[in-house]
């Protein structure tokens, strides 16, 4: 008996309309490669890279002329990251150092316009990629001197050598925990966050080791619960809403008690004391320095100079060579010994901006992307209070606090292609 097969017939049914959005442009390898090599020389504050980071930033500059039809919208978006830079700049009609003032404010000018170029070139992934890599080369640059990464290694500074350590392990983490990335470049950064965290332990900066640990559970906990969160409706701002709580009761509870030395036994654990390594005394002669000019400062590069006798008294005190550039240790004073209250103000803007910006893009999209340059970005913020990191100019950190904030204006945003019928289809 011949058995006949049934046909099977195919019906769609139009249920309505979407919108369809495009996901971000991608760059192609050779722009990825500059972009690693900038990252990298940013990661070396060298005077050997001087003559290619300047090259670079050649390069920078004359893709804002080539695409200034991209750049130029998102330029005018991003208005606060210039206001403090063109002060700056401006700072050189009272700075004692009128020559290296002008140069300071160009480098500031710079600074902001580098990293948009590269948000309008490069979607999120491709950014945090190249960093990745960057974090690499640098982590097998400063290998031989591994025996002396107490004292700093190839930077000279053990809490510089230590961030750009931590950073370089942060970025591999959310590499190797990104099911987005291929499967070689995932293990390629596993491999790499054991080698950056024991980098950064022998370091020995209590500060960034306390960093790294926030970062590696942030990272996991978002990876493997909160994405996952996500699925369930109202439960994560039902835990967020919980941990407010906590954090808020706990801390009444601290503040209550009688005698609180918390404080100081947390700072004990890390090997410090109250006042941080000393940084309580070089801020006492920061306050002392900026209220002498309290409005508009001393003017870029109007401190830390070799015939500046307060200077060089920190220098003395801190037991480093005549001439020597130190920081403040506090990007705050930083800004109020040179710039005075009006650079604070517009220092403050711009971490208001970015830190919302980069808020309100987790909360639009909490992938994993997202999620960890929200990581970085509190970071960043905690690390202005004890390193002047943000303050400076080409720098893992900079890029970052900035980049968290700019990413879904360039080719990181969804961009609305058009709308589409959504239809379902009926198998007979």
């Amino acid at each position: 008996m011949n058995m006949v097969n049934p046909i099977k017939v195919n019906e769609e049914e139009v249920l309505g309309f979407g919108n369809l959005y495009s996901s971000g442009r991608s760059a192609p390898l050779w722009e990825q490669a500059v972009i690693t090599l900038w990252f990298f020389v940013t990661y070396l504050p060298l005077d050997g890279v001087a003559p290619i980071r300047y090259l670079l930033v050649a390069y920078f500059v004359g893709l804002t002329v080539m695409f200034y039809r991209e750049v130029l919208p998102v330029l005018f978006k991003c208005w606060p990251l210039f206001l403090l830079p063109i002060f700056g700049l401006l700072s050189f009609g009272w700075s004692p150092y009128p020559s290296e003032a002008l140069r300071s404010g160009v480098l500031m000018l710079l600074t902001p316009l580098t990293i948009i170029v590269i948000g309008v070139r490069l979607n999120t992934r491709q950014v945090l990629r190249c960093l990745m890599f960057a974090g690499m080369i640098t982590t097998i640059y400063v290998t031989p001197t591994l025996s002396t990464f107490a004292d700093g290694g190839a930077y000279g500074s053990k809490n510089l050598l230590a961030m750009q350590m931590l950073f370089a392990m942060l970025m591999s983490l959310v590499t190797a925990l990104n099911t987005k990335e291929p499967l070689w470049i995932r293990l390629l950064g596993l491999a790499f966050v054991p080698i950056c965290f024991v980098y950064q332990y022998l370091a020995n900066s209590a500060t960034s080791l306390v960093f790294a640990v926030v970062g590696i559970v942030g990272m996991i906990g978002v990876r493997y619960f909160w994405i996952g969160f996500g699925k369930i409706r109202h439960l994560r701002l039902s835990l967020a809403m919980f941990a407010a709580f906590i954090a808020l009761a706990s801390t009444m509870a601290v503040l209550s008690m009688p005698e609180n030395t918390l404080m100081d036994d947390f700072l004990g654990l890390l090997g410090k004391d109250s006042t941080f390594s000393g940084r309580a005394l070089i801020w006492r002669e920061a306050e002392l320095v900026s209220a002498e000019h309290p409005i508009v400062g001393l003017g870029l590069e109007g401190f830390w100079q070799y015939d500046v006798g307060a200077a060089q008294t920190i220098n003395e005190n801190d037991f480093k060579a005549f001439g020597t550039k130190l920081t403040f240790h506090n990007a705050y004073w930083e800004v109020r010994v040179h710039l005075g209250y009006v650079g604070l103000v517009l220092f403050v803007l711009i971490l208001g901006w970015c830190m919302n910006r980069t808020v309100i893009n987790w909360l639009k999209a909490p992938g994993m992307d997202s999620s960890a340059l929200l990581i970085t970005m509190v970071i960043i913020f905690t690390s202005t209070f004890t390193e002047s990191s943000l303050w400076s100019t080409f720098n893992t950190l900079v890029n970052l606090f900035y980049f968290g904030a700019i990413t879904t204006m360039g080719a990181g945003a969804r961009k609305f292609v058009g709308r589409v019928p959504v239809t379902i289809r009926h198998s007979a």
